[in-house]
């Protein structure tokens, strides 16, 4: 059932409230790099990655930072190299930990790591010149960094994708007809529709990979999966519209995609949240959704 017009503006002004605080110090940092030539690596990944590439544009974009992006092949020696966010930085992965520690050997002037979940990857880090500035987005992430490198400028703050105007973004008419024809091919694919999300008491987007928290995960629709477009400047827009689109069209989602579970506060969905395989949910729960969004609730002990 849909609220009334005055309780749907007033949630939408709390959310904005919360929101505050999430961006606050990484515009600050922004606001520091202003004027000076940027490359960009993109954080590769699911729509959750697409999300934070399409926050991380709008976040450059509203500090005046004006990134270019690059490959694993760039030249960046005596550049400001600016890699994406995310949780990459694991043993599960290895797209950042190789990126982050070739530009260091091809002597960037500097490295900035945006807000990542960091487990493990000891000799990479151990790898890295002093000049890497490294943004953890939980506390588990921060601690590991400065134990491990207490030399290295390591910074604890919050997922970049709640850097993105929602609200703006899903009412963009040009990227709306590029991205809904995908999100209802794909919805059909697998039996589903925005009438059929709806009708649902909850829909469980739930992850059926490597990161699962369970042996044999069921799902409604692991949408972040699914709709695994890119995190380009022009695929990202489309991915994290659909996944947006899909949170927003549901009256409540179950989830242990973290994503799924941020998208769900940008927009005020009903959402149950647990945790993934190695605590990332939980820990980035503690850190930024905790006491924040009244509408994200977790699920598990894991949470306590």
């Amino acid at each position: 059932m849909r609220l009334s017009a005055p309780i749907e503006w007033l949630r939408a002004r709390q959310r904005r409230r919360a929101l505050r605080p999430l961006r606050a110090d990484m515009e600050a940092f922004f606001a520091e790099l202003r004027g000076t030539p940027v490359l960009f690596f993109a954080n590769p990944g699911n729509a959750g990655d697409s999300l934070i590439a399409a926050a991380t544009a709008q976040a450059f974009a509203r500090s005046g930072v004006e990134a270019a992006p690059i490959g694993l092949d760039a030249a960046v020696e005596g550049r400001v190299v600016v890699l994406g966010g995310g949780g990459n930085f694991i043993p599960l992965y290895h797209q950042i930990a190789e990126a982050i520690v070739r530009f260091s050997a091809r002597k960037a002037a500097r490295i900035v790591l945006l807000p990542h979940t960091i487990r493990g990857r000891e000799a990479a880090l151990r790898e890295l010149a002093g000049n890497v500035t490294i943004f953890c987005r939980d506390r588990p992430s921060f601690e590991h960094v400065r134990a491990l490198r207490p030399d290295i400028d390591a910074r604890l703050g919050h997922d970049m994708a709640f850097h993105l105007d929602a609200a703006a973004f899903l009412a963009d008419a040009a990227l709306a007809a590029r991205a809904a024809p995908v999100w209802r091919a794909t919805l059909a694919k697998h039996g589903l529709d925005e009438a059929a999300l709806g009708r649902r008491e909850g829909v469980r987007l739930r992850r059926l990979d490597a990161e699962a928290p369970v042996r044999a995960p069921t799902s409604d629709l692991d949408v972040s999966h699914v709709f695994t477009l890119g995190t380009g400047a022009r695929e990202a827009p489309i991915a994290a519209w659909c996944l947006l689109k899909t949170i927003g069209a549901a009256r409540l989602v179950e989830t242990d995609r973290l994503h799924v579970a941020i998208g769900a506060a940008l927009l005020g969905t009903p959402c149950r949240f647990h945790d993934n395989s190695y605590g990332k949910n939980s820990a980035v729960y503690r850190q930024s959704l905790a006491g924040r969004f009244a509408n994200i609730r977790p699920v598990g002990e894991a949470f306590a």
